[in-house]
């Protein structure tokens, strides 16, 4: 069979051959690696840990280096600017369908980076919104490849904890339900000791593993689509679900209505995660329904800035229909926060605009 170096180099000529335009690039190395795994064949199994490469920026450098791509680093962040369709394996590389490939979801990249070049008030291609997670710092290098910036389906994660633990022969003998941990997995599944912690148990039930192993895991959401000119990831938010259960909320649009100085306005945050820009959704809205409103930028607590569109009166349902509708945003990424009299009474329709 081919070895692991082989594999990797085929995967990215799958994936240059039949899931990456030009017009999508340039393209964060990291993203693009992600890419890179997932044009693997269904079924099959790439592991850049178990290459020579050992890293992806290692196995990219060196892709560079044989005039398949080309990179470029900026701010401490690397891209790659550029692909070599002359380039001997490129041209004599025959794909497979996309829809063969383990991460067939990509094939949607192709609408999603021509969606980015129609009108951003006309409807696009529908967002995919996909749940992904980071493994933590002591899983790395063990469990999971030391890759800092990759992140997996959460069907992934278990496959790569389940070789594991085949690997090293953690299954208990006398009970196949209980895992005997050792000190890797241990520092994976539990948090950092003190002198008042109770004792780490010897053995664990293996659904007990798997559960822990998965709260252990950072939530990321993956945004695809709609006007995004390439996919997005951003890390989950998390809301107090029933029973005082925290869950992963993907990240989008706040729509929220308050009254100031004596005036009812609705405020929209977060619209550049679905790749809107504020000022032509701000013109939008005036042209369909006479919307009045202003925008600025607002600083957040981890130090960056969103763009918060202010609109004179309540148009949260308005704007929750218009965003689905026009925008493609799926109801997930809609954060509503409109109640009682505060809250438009029902979604107006347009005023001086048809669309055909």
């Amino acid at each position: 069979g081919k070895s692991m170096d082989e594999l990797l180099t085929d995967c990215l000529l799958q994936a240059i051959k039949a899931h990456i335009k030009d017009k999508d690039l340039p393209i964060e190395a990291s993203g693009l690696f992600a890419m890179v795994l997932r044009a693997r064949r269904r079924g099959s199994w790439v592991d850049v840990s178990s290459s020579s490469f050992k890293k992806a920026s290692v196995f990219l450098a060196r892709m560079e280096k044989e005039g398949l791509l080309r990179l470029a680093t900026k701010n401490g962040v690397t891209k790659v600017t550029e692909f070599n369709r002359g380039h001997p394996l490129v041209k004599g590389y025959s794909p497979y369908p996309p829809d063969e490939s383990e991460g067939a979801h990509l094939a949607m990249l192709h609408e999603a980076a021509a969606a980015a070049s129609r009108p951003a008030s006309l409807k696009g291609p529908p967002i995919a919104v996909e749940e992904l997670f980071r493994p933590h710092s002591t899983m790395q290098g063990v469990l999971f490849p030391k890759d800092t910036e990759a992140v997996y389906t959460i069907h992934e994660c278990k496959r790569f904890l389940t070789e594991y633990i085949d690997k090293e022969g953690l299954v208990d003998p006398t009970k196949p339900s209980q895992l005997v941990l050792d000190p890797f997995l241990c520092d994976a599944l539990f948090p950092p000791q003190t002198e008042t912690s109770p004792p780490i148990p010897t053995h664990l039930a293996r659904a007990k593993v798997n559960e822990m192993f998965q709260k252990r895991l950072q939530a990321y959401f993956r945004m695809s689509g709609g006007s995004l000119k390439r996919p997005s990831t951003f890390p989950a938010k998390w809301h107090e679900g029933a029973g005082g259960v925290r869950q992963a909320v993907c990240p989008g649009v706040s729509i929220r209505t308050e009254v100031r100085r004596g005036h009812n306005v609705t405020l929209v945050r977060g619209l550049e995660l679905l790749g809107i820009d504020s000022e032509i959704f701000a013109k939008d809205m005036k042209e369909v329904f006479a919307a009045a409103s202003s925008f600025e930028a607002t600083p957040l607590k981890d130090g960056g800035k969103t763009n918060e569109v202010m609109f004179q009166g309540f148009w949260d349902k308005t704007l929750g229909q218009h965003l689905m509708a026009e925008y493609s945003c799926p109801k997930m990424c809609l954060e509503v926060r409109a109640k009682g009299k505060n809250s438009e009474k029902a979604a107006r329709l347009a005023t001086n605009v048809t669309r055909g």
